[in-house]
């Protein structure tokens, strides 16, 4: 069994000072000031710009990331970070059009490049994850800002920390990644 780890280097090709956290961690300032470069040695990580747990969100799967373009990270700023629980290889979760689970409904089971595409909304207000967890992306094709969802109610998209209800993607969080 693998423990749930990662590392995190100040520099970039995992250069410079480094620490390694084995679980979720609100302030990570005290234990670097940047970070361009991060191994997961097991486990799927939430990676946050600011501490608490806000701010950008980046997700990742074990392996190496030699820079932070490689998790598409806007900057070197990584202030805290969370464990992803519950990685069950199944999602089911449900669209709605409006705030408070109203209007009309999409249901989802596999990552979809393209909502807009594939259900032809232009908005996503409100959802219900059943199985999970994913992660929303801001644009079609798994670009833009990332939000991570787990199994829960999100009555508006407030919820999940978008500013906007545009969700152009959503990826799957399994142990095939």
């Amino acid at each position: 069994m693998t423990t749930e780890s990662i590392v995190f280097y100040e520099d970039r090709n995992f250069q410079g000072r480094s620490y390694e956290c084995k679980g979720d961690t609100s302030d990570l300032h005290s234990f670097f000031s940047r970070c361009n470069s991060a191994r997961v040695k097991g486990g799927f990580w939430v990676l946050y710009e600011r501490p608490n747990y806000m701010g950008y969100q980046y997700i990742l799967a074990p392996g190496e990331f030699p820079d932070y373009n490689h998790w598409i990270g806007f900057n070197d700023c990584v202030r805290s970070c969370r464990s992803i629980r519950h990685v069950t290889g199944h999602l089911k979760l449900k669209l709605f059009e409006r705030p408070n689970f109203d209007g009309q409904t999409w249901e989802v089971t596999d990552s979809t490049p393209s909502i807009q595409e594939r259900f032809l909304c232009k908005e996503v207000h409100s959802c219900k994850v059943y199985e999970g967890p994913c992660v929303f992306f801001e644009h079609a094709n798994y670009r833009g800002r990332q939000y991570f969802l787990e199994k829960g109610e999100y009555r508006r998209h407030t919820e999940w920390g978008a500013m906007h209800p545009t969700v152009g993607s959503i990826r799957q969080i399994s142990t095939d990644c």
